[in-house]
């Protein structure tokens, strides 16, 4: 090499760093760094100058800003010799070593030290050097331990002050394992302080009586843990593991629903869904579609829970009932059944709280994002049959929407003010397709112009056959399957309307 080579040393622990600094002057290297670790190798009798004087730049904020300046990380950067004929005039020059080692943040927080202390042990500047040293490994070496002085001095131990390009690969691999680990541990101590945030609460019993069961939700009132999910219990019995899942299926459900809507909700499935003008006559939707399931089940509101609807939960047997709010009298006549679990509803905590799904298998976490929103809806295609009416469109958009939360194999028929008969959780779309037709003719509704909704393409004609011989009139599903001209011509030959999605609502 034909110019003196350079080095910026910045480091927490000191161990080795004289005999380091010592072989880099042997080999006639350039010493830059930062105040301490200058401070530290001038009381060693090592000739250094300080970062603050090739940047012009004094150290600021107590430290947190001293490295981080284009002159010190575009002599990192600069891929090749050659580059820095281009920006000479910036006073661009090339460093050829970084010693770095990180601020001692597990170590911190064993201590027992305080937040405020651990924040400052969270390193900025030397995860930086590193990274942009290590990246440029082709012509930068890179220190990030003193278990890596040693063998580094051996490598200059010779003609050359450069150590080889296996060395500095070799180095800048263990430089990315330490910034992982490190950045792990800051991220593994934010995890600590969220799940301490959060509150533990003994549900009655499990899926069944003789399991335990526990919830736990974001604490922020010691007093009603359920505000965490944006949930206040007015009345009733503690909630147990069952219905803590019926709550959530039941408000996902009505937090996708617009307008003065109910549903009825049984083991997270809905039994009906009803939409009216006032909260009476939807319930009465919603119960008219199958109300020997919804016995003992969750009925959940959109809108605020006035007195007839309450008339008329109170003469049912309900699990739960759910309604941003209620009315004085509506809440006097509900509390006379003490049992009765009431509560109200934050659509927005508990949206906030509850985004997201996973299951948990003992060890094993199966994560996903929330199916949220309905996109599909702004491009779905008329793809057979005659041109819709616009309350057929309104009953497609309604019922796709109920779908969504139905069990797969999901098949939703109705109208646009209500549901008529619904299919859920079966093996075969076809066994759902009958389901629901069955339980609209259980309870002598009408299908005849009603729609239909398939969580999943049809895979065969069939089902569109079974649903023009009971009357449906217009079907929304998903496209994608290899038979979708099949079920289009059989849609065009029944003089059935079809709609294709281009998104699914899988709901296992």
């Amino acid at each position: 090499m034909s110019r003196q080579p350079r080095a910026i040393l910045s480091v927490t622990d000191k161990d080795g760093l004289a005999e380091l600094a010592s072989a880099l002057v042997a080999k006639n290297y350039e010493l830059l760094a930062s105040g301490g670790t200058a401070q530290f190798l001038r009381e060693e009798g090592v000739d250094v100058s300080e970062i603050t004087d090739l940047t012009g730049f004094p150290e600021i904020f107590g430290g947190r800003v001293k490295t981080l300046h284009p002159l010190v990380f575009g002599g990192i950067l600069g891929a090749d010799e050659s580059d820095f004929d281009e920006v000479t005039d910036l006073g661009l020059k090339p460093v050829d070593l970084v010693v770095v080692n990180l601020y001692q943040f597990e170590e911190t927080v064993l201590s027992g030290a305080s937040d405020a202390e651990i924040v400052e042990k969270i390193d900025v500047g030397g995860p930086s050097l590193l990274r942009a040293a290590a990246k440029n490994f082709n012509r930068v070496c890179v220190l990030s331990s003193p278990f890596d002085y040693g063998e580094f001095i051996t490598q200059i131990d010779g003609e050359s002050a450069v150590p080889s390009i296996d060395f500095r690969q070799e180095m800048a691999r263990r430089t990315f394992d330490r910034v992982s680990d490190y950045d792990e541990q800051i991220s593994d101590w934010f995890n600590r302080e969220t799940s301490q945030e959060l509150a533990l609460q003994t549900l009655r019993y499990g899926e069944n009586p003789h399991q335990n069961a526990e919830l736990y939700v974001p604490s922020v009132d010691e007093d009603n843990l359920l505000a965490g999910m944006g949930l206040e219990i007015m009345n009733g019995k503690p909630l147990s593991y069952n219905n803590m899942i019926d709550v959530i299926a039941s408000l996902k459900m009505i937090n996708d629903l617009e307008g003065c809507c109910c549903t009825a909700v049984k083991h997270t499935n809905p039994c009906g869904v009803g939409k009216a003008e006032n909260g009476l006559v939807a319930l009465e939707e919603a119960l008219a579609c199958d109300p020997d399931s919804a016995f003992g089940g969750i009925f959940s509101f959109t809108t605020e829970l006035e007195l007839p609807a309450a008339e008329l939960l109170a003469s049912r047997f309900c699990e739960v009932i759910l309604a941003p709010s209620y009315s004085d009298d509506a809440l006097a006549k509900l509390t006379k059944k003490k049992n009765l679990r009431i509560l109200t509803f934050d659509s927005e905590l508990f949206s906030e709280a509850t985004y997201g799904q996973s299951r948990t298998f003992g060890s094993v976490v199966l994560q996903q994002d929330e199916d949220d929103g309905f996109p599909e809806l702004a491009e779905w295609k008329h793809v057979a049959g005659p041109n819709p009416e616009s309350d057929q469109i309104d009953a497609l958009e309604f019922n796709w929407r109920v779908c969504k939360h139905v069990k797969s194999n999901a098949i939703v028929l109705g109208n646009s003010k209500a549901t008529l008969g619904i299919g859920a959780g079966q093996m075969s779309r076809v066994d759902s397709t009958k389901i629901a037709i069955r339980k609209a003719g259980e309870q002598n509704l009408s299908l005849k112009g009603a729609v239909c909704a398939s969580d999943a393409f049809f895979p065969f004609a069939d089902s569109i056959e079974q649903l023009a011989e009971i009357g449906v009139s217009a079907i929304v599903a998903p496209g994608g399957s290899i038979r979708d001209n099949d079920v289009i011509d059989a849609a065009n030959k029944l003089g059935i309307t079809l709609f294709h999605t281009n998104r699914r609502h899988f709901r296992h």
